[in-house]
């Protein structure tokens, strides 16, 4: 557990603290760094990791279920408890959101890079390391999916505005670079077969050098800049919370969400791989887009800064045991 600590989560805690301490001394354009991320840094890494990949489009709709089965198994029951307290409707619409939506970009890229890209982890069923992340970018697209839909769709009937504005969902580059994605690597796959020396004689790439080396360059980028725009986030944010709300968000988005995850992926039959990665993934802490979206729809804000904050510095621990647990159990070994 402490060779995972120091060598997966302690460097990711280093770069947030980085962010936030410079956003302390000099203080960054948070809307910029965030546009940045999601305009930019993110669809690259997106095209990148689904372009390349290896994984069956079958396996592919089954990691994208099971990402999402376990938030919607939950969602549910959390809103009917919330409801009996008789909690407001803009505090029931932070807390599901807060409870349920992974920090599938900001924190889990540069996790799944760290585990997978530096640790060489690897479970029974992978066919590469570099399957790993390739599975987080279907993570960060359902995540993505869920916050701007599902999550948009609470948050507006919470705050009396409807669904008119959810078109703006269309508007963002995700779905577009991953049709795009998905599209060129069929086309890929069809012209240059795996294994055929033709193809390798070829090149075996529809997509030239020149164009995909910025492709990856700036995908790489971004797990340090993701990592500084979320430091740069909690620093503006940090407070006491109330701990009345605040304590069981904890335990649904850091322990019941994995849990129940693991039982989901056993039951599809994901089980170790993809299913160990899905796992990891929704141990991770609240996603900052649920605060950017609550303050768009003039909800809880506070309530989700909390969410995010206090799960974010508590998941260094959980986290921890949630990847120690996973690879005994999934019969993981590290490069």
């Amino acid at each position: 557990m402490g060779d995972i600590f120091l060598l997966v989560i302690l460097p990711i805690l280093l770069i947030v603290g980085l962010g936030a301490l410079v956003q302390h001394y000099k203080p960054m354009s948070i809307p910029t760094l965030s546009l940045l991320n999601i305009y930019l840094l993110v669809p690259a890494f997106l095209f990148v990791k689904i372009y390349e990949s290896r994984l069956a489009l079958s396996e592919i709709g089954w990691i994208v279920l099971g990402a999402f089965l376990p938030m919607a198994l939950l969602g549910l029951p959390m809103y009917l408890v919330l409801r009996r307290c008789r909690a407001g409707g803009n505090t029931i619409a932070a807390l599901v959101v807060g409870g349920l939506v992974c920090n599938a970009g900001n924190y889990g890229l540069p996790l799944a890079e760290l585990l997978y890209g530096v640790r060489g982890l690897t479970f029974p069923g992978m066919q590469t390391p570099a399957d790993g992340p390739a599975v987080q970018a279907l993570v960060v697209m359902t995540s993505n999916f869920t916050i701007w839909c599902v999550g948009y769709f609470i948050l507006a009937l919470a705050s009396g505005r409807g669904m008119k504005q959810a078109a703006g969902y269309f508007k963002l580059p995700m779905l577009w670079v991953l049709i795009a994605a998905f599209s060129l690597r069929a086309i890929n796959q069809r012209l240059y077969p795996a294994g055929d020396p033709t193809a390798s004689a070829a090149g075996g790439n529809l997509i030239p050098a020149w164009m995909m080396y910025p492709l990856q360059s700036v995908g790489q980028a971004v797990v340090p800049v993701a990592l500084i725009t979320l430091g740069a986030q909690l620093r503006q944010r940090a407070r006491w919370p109330r701990w009345s709300l605040i304590g069981p968000v904890l335990s649904v988005k850091l322990l019941i969400l994995p849990a129940v995850t693991a039982l989901v992926v056993w039951a599809m039959g994901l089980w170790p791989w993809p299913g160990a990665q899905l796992v990891i993934a929704a141990a991770a802490p609240t996603a900052v887009n649920t605060l950017l979206l609550t303050l768009e729809l003039e909800g809880d804000a506070d309530l989700a800064a909390d969410c995010v904050f206090w799960t974010t510095l508590i998941s260094a621990v959980t986290v921890t045991v949630v990847i120690v647990v996973v690879t005994y159990a999934a019969g993981g070994a590290v490069g």
